[in-house]
């Protein structure tokens, strides 16, 4: 069993994972699974599940609050049956729910023994369909114009320094075609993780996202740039309100070089290939920025 703390940083494909059967909450017992990040210390998980036709569970929800967006397949929970793209939630104490499957169906599971009680979807079932979600221009101090997103967990604060409720949030982003950021951003607050369901987007020291990349990054961990040639459509989930601090890219010399990079990226990227995922190493802008191995750099003042 391949354990991926959510204390270090990740970037890999959820699809390459072996499908495994996991112990942790009863929702998994006997389930195909992949694990993409875990927290031993409080049990909660993100996993990618495969559910056979004509599978049930009554979901109690008295350990912990489950989040299910289908990528593929059926699901009916709450008396609503949705398709790809659908997501249903049972937040921790409003269960028991019973969910079901007619032909089966593959998901993104988020499972949160530590959740704010009371405070998400009015503590009832949640059931959605994310195509109906409007979106919402995501503004902050600092973030360069061209992101929106969809809330999944409301309510969701998006104003302001910080972003989220108590327990993190669970948005759909969507990145605009050409989107550029030189600089790296990191987050003091919440240790966040990304799962990418269709587009690009290019990370120095990661490399290639694409559909079925997984990206996690620790409180304190500078990372970026940011760069799109078609777009990004992906899932963020954190577990705390989520902040975001700005500074260049610089090399060994002490020189700013995210320009360079978005520069090198945008012109030489091809709208003729596919997206797929590829590592730092294997890319043509990784001269410009050389290193492969994400630091922790965190200044005095946070230390």
């Amino acid at each position: 069993m391949n354990h991926r703390n959510r204390d270090d940083p990740q970037f890999f494909h959820v699809w390459a994972l072996p499908w495994e059967t996991v112990p942790g909450p009863s929702f998994l017992h006997g389930i195909e699974t992949r694990i993409m990040s875990d927290r031993p210390e409080t049990g909660a998980g993100t996993y990618m599940v495969k559910m056979p036709a004509g599978w049930s569970h009554v979901e109690q929800a008295d350990e912990g609050a489950l989040e299910i967006f289908v990528v593929e397949g059926d699901l009916t929970a709450n008396g609503r049956t949705v398709g790809a793209g659908g997501y249903a939630a049972v937040p921790k104490g409003c269960g028991p729910l019973e969910l079901s499957t007619q032909g089966g169906f593959q998901a993104y599971a988020f499972w949160n023994p530590i959740w704010a009680e009371g405070y998400y979807y009015d503590n009832q079932p949640y059931v959605a369909k994310v195509w109906e979600i409007d979106w919402i221009l995501t503004e902050m101090p600092g973030l360069r114009h061209g992101i929106m997103h969809k809330s999944l967990r409301w309510p969701d604060p998006a104003e302001g320094l910080f972003h989220g409720g108590p327990g993190g949030m669970l948005r759909f982003i969507q990145m605009a075609p050409g989107f550029g950021e030189p600089r790296q951003e990191v987050h003091y607050d919440t240790w966040e993780e990304m799962v990418w369901l269709a587009g690009d987007l290019l990370m120095a020291e990661r490399g290639m996202h694409a559909a079925g990349s997984f990206l996690a990054n620790p409180a304190g961990l500078k990372h970026g740039p940011l760069l799109t040639a078609k777009g990004s459509l992906l899932m963020l989930h954190c577990e705390a309100p989520m902040g975001a601090q700005f500074s260049e890219l610089t090399n060994d010399e002490g020189e700013e070089v995210g320009t360079e990079l978005v520069r090198a990226f945008h012109d030489g990227e091809s709208w003729l290939k596919p997206p797929v995922h590829v590592d730092w190493d294997q890319r043509p802008e990784q001269p410009i920025y050389p290193s492969t191995t994400p630091l922790y750099a965190v200044p005095d003042e946070h230390a």
